[in-house]
């Protein structure tokens, strides 16, 4: 028996759908709408596993046909779901971007874009190289309104490819230049860690009218703003002033704060200035030199910056803080939605796939965002925190309900919507549970 939660997600997802079916072909989209649903409920990346989770009309050949030789591009998915997501930004403040790269591993030597990577997390199981897939992702940063939890929700992902000149730094801005050329009309901020904070990408990151948030190492060469000069004299006015070295950063004002970060209160001394950084041209940023206080002391200083001066140094601090969410959600990819079982032959069959599996797992984060009073009712866990809802809780109550329906009636070919057809079920019975085994 479907309640008002239940109608109400199903309604919420319906129109999700609606408006992702039009990145295909009419005569594509039910066969669309099958790969999506069993992409959401599948815990495993193998399609035959995503169309097991769901009522599915067709012989399970076919799917893996339309997925390899279909008429259709990924990329055209990609901007679909890039405007869904950020229209779903609030509206007062720049949408908030993470950009990061994640390493799915593999055996096989003939799999696409596969090449040897330093394994950067130095777990003392694993080696210090692997072999596998380096996919360079972008996400849209959002905070749930029912427990102020950040959550991060992939738009666009690409692998390095296994040869070549193309680096992940030309990805990456070739990522940002689809996203800006969605959303056009947005303000967009991008925070990353120090490997991205590069002239190669900011660049065109600071061209396209991005603002730019990350971490750089402490070797980065940064200068004080010049002194105006009191009398002009001949020459080029100085670009630099002071170097800031340890010592100089000694010098300025440390303040201390105790701030929500990370999903505790923490408590921060930091200092900061405009400076010129050398490796921007000499471009003012805002700098902050910052450590946290715990139990054993103070940690190690480490600097962040932003392109925007008008920024003061806790915003930058909060600002960077949003890039976290990004690493759970490489781990949720991964092992809870089934994404280091991408077993494709073909690069362009690989992305395809890809891009199915992260708009599914999109999907359900939307609705723990935009939908959440809701999801909160119906996926509720005695033993999880009342206010906490995630896709996998999400994932959990709707594979109770969407395998009930025939996912390929719910597409109106003649109105070119998605509807759950509640009549359906109507006269089903509750099965009962005492005569099981």
């Amino acid at each position: 028996m479907l309640t008002s939660d239940h109608r109400e997600i199903l309604r919420e997802l319906a129109f999700y759908t609606t408006f992702l079916a039009g990145a295909l072909s009419p005569t594509a989209v039910p066969t669309f709408c099958e790969l999506l649903f069993g992409c959401m409920l599948a815990r495993d990346g193998f399609v035959t596993q995503a169309l097991l989770s769901i009522d599915f009309h067709c012989v399970w050949s076919s799917y893996h046909h339309w997925i390899s030789q279909g008429k259709w591009r990924w990329k055209h998915l990609a901007c679909r779901l890039i405007r869904w997501v950020c229209s779903k930004a609030p509206p007062d403040e720049p949408v908030t971007l993470g950009l990061d790269d994640w390493v799915i591993e593999r055996f096989s030597d003939k799999a696409p874009a596969c090449r040897t990577h330093h394994q950067h997390s130095k777990k003392r199981n694993r080696p210090t190289y692997i072999w596998g897939q380096c996919w360079v992702s972008l996400a849209v940063i959002f905070e749930r309104a029912a427990d102020g939890a950040f959550t991060a929700i992939p738009i666009i992902s690409f692998p390095a490819p296994a040869s070549g000149n193309t680096s992940k730094l030309k990805i990456a801005v070739a990522m940002l230049k689809v996203v800006r050329q969605e959303v056009q009309d947005l303000a967009l901020r991008l925070v990353t860690d120090c490997w991205f904070m590069n002239w190669t990408l900011m660049k065109p990151a600071l061209e396209m009218k991005i603002e730019v948030v990350g971490q750089i190492p402490v070797n980065r060469a940064l200068y004080a703003l010049p002194p105006t000069p009191v009398v002009k004299k001949r020459g080029r006015p100085k670009k630099y002033g002071t170097k800031m070295t340890a010592d100089e950063v000694e010098k300025l004002s440390e303040d201390r704060a105790t701030v929500w970060m990370y999903n505790k209160f923490r408590t921060i001394r930091y200092r900061t200035m405009i400076c010129r950084a050398r490796f921007l041209k000499g471009r003012e940023v805002r700098v902050v030199w910052s450590r946290f206080e715990n139990d054993k002391g103070l940690t190690e200083n480490r600097i962040f910056i932003s392109t925007n001066v008008e920024h003061k140094g806790l915003e930058v601090l909060r600002a960077y803080a949003k890039r976290w969410p990004v690493e759970p959600m490489f781990h949720q990819l991964k092992h809870a939605f089934g994404c280091c079982h991408l077993w494709q032959q073909k690069l362009r069959t690989l992305l395809r796939w890809m891009h199915l599996k992260m708009t599914g797992y999109a999907l359900l984060q939307l609705l723990t965002v935009c939908k959440n009073q809701a999801c909160l009712n119906v996926s509720r866990i005695p033993w999880r925190d009342p206010d906490t809802t995630t896709a996998g809780m999400m994932r959990i109550a709707l594979s109770k309900i969407i395998p009930r329906f025939a996912i390929r009636k719910g597409w109106n070919r003649y109105s070119q919507k998605y509807e759950f057809n509640f009549s359906e079920l109507t006269g089903q019975s509750r099965p009962d549970k005492s005569k099981a085994a």
